[in-house]
């Protein structure tokens, strides 16, 4: 059983009070024998008060008088943590409370790394993904980033490989899990949730849609030479879905050839009955069935979303009845 303490960086710009939320998350924990290193990246919020207001002696604190960025953040909190072991935490999201625990009772260092399962917290109703165990090869991190945001890692191999890229304006994580891989061999994932990703569309999260085209683009400068033809593809669909651009039914049926079927058929989905998708988000987001039909009634659909909502409804009342 492991026992000693566990490091785990925090980067934070302007967030005090979800900031309160993840530390609170970190101070919870069953595993209690933690190290947590905040980076307050140039806040104007209030952070920094908040911190110097903290008295649990295994949570410490650094200060950018400018904003540097999330991986400087986080490469600078780990250079400066002594621990065997790191975690990560985004100021936005949550530990479950066992989530160190459940990371530990799987780490094993023929692993480059171990991650597990997430709920994607939209609101009213959190949605449970990646939650089954598996080993991820290269050739899995590749095809999609099922790591999660977030792993449990041996320090010194964060360091051997010059940690988190700065250069790279969004994908951040799925970089640095790759090299990891590539490195050390295949990660663990366990298919429990242990974290929560908020997707509170008030606060802006980390990475915008030109961060993650620019970040692309550089991606497949450093990696591609690694890449399969399924890598490849799969690659070009996450492109797509990031964009935004066109998704036609003969792409989604050239695309399922190299798998990820149920992320690529809700693309498709989401694509071309836009205005289903919208007011099953509304749904998720507020858990109101009242605002879900006033969203219905309020929408102009097309003849075809009216005829999908109309199978829909009646499969519904078949069921039930």
């Amino acid at each position: 059983m492991y026992t000693k303490p566990v490091g785990i960086y925090m980067p934070t710009h302007n967030r005090v009070e979800l900031l309160k939320k993840a530390i609170e998350s970190v101070q919870t924990q069953s595993y209690q024998n933690f190290k947590l290193v905040v980076v307050n990246d140039g806040s104007i919020d209030g952070t920094q008060i908040f911190l110097e207001s903290l008295t649990d002696p295994r949570i410490s604190f650094i200060e950018h008088k400018k904003p540097m960025g999330a991986c400087h953040s986080r490469n600078a909190a780990i250079a400066s943590l002594d621990t065997e072991l790191v975690t990560g935490l985004d100021d936005d999201d949550v530990f479950l409370p066992d989530r160190l625990a459940d990371l530990l009772s799987v780490y094993n260092e023929k692993y480059s790394f171990v991650c597990s399962g997430y709920f994607w917290d939209y609101g009213a109703y959190k949605k449970a993904l990646f939650t089954k165990d598996r080993e991820i090869s290269l050739s899995d991190a590749f095809d999609l980033n099922q790591c999660s945001n977030q792993i449990l890692v041996n320090r010194q191999r964060v360091l051997n490989i010059a940690g988190f890229d700065e250069n790279i304006p969004a994908l951040q994580d799925h970089d640095l899990w790759v090299r990891l891989i590539n490195k050390f061999g295949s990660a663990f994932r366990l298919g429990k949730p242990s974290y929560i990703v908020n997707d509170d569309r008030s606060f802006e999260r980390i990475s915008s849609v030109k961060n993650k085209l620019d970040a692309i683009a550089l991606f497949e400068q450093k990696h591609g030479g690694l890449m399969s033809k399924r890598n490849q593809e799969n690659f070009m669909f996450y492109k797509i879905k990031i964009s935004g651009s066109s998704f036609s039914f003969l792409d989604f049926v050239k695309s399922v050839r190299y798998g990820l079927f149920g992320l690529k058929s809700r693309l498709y989905f989401s694509t071309y009955f836009k205005h289903l998708s919208e007011t099953r988000l509304i749904y998720l987001r507020t858990g109101s069935f009242s605002k879900f039909f006033l969203s219905l009634l309020n929408t102009i659909f097309t003849i075809k979303e009216w005829l999908v909502l109309m199978l829909l409804f009646s499969l519904l009342l078949y069921f039930i009845g």
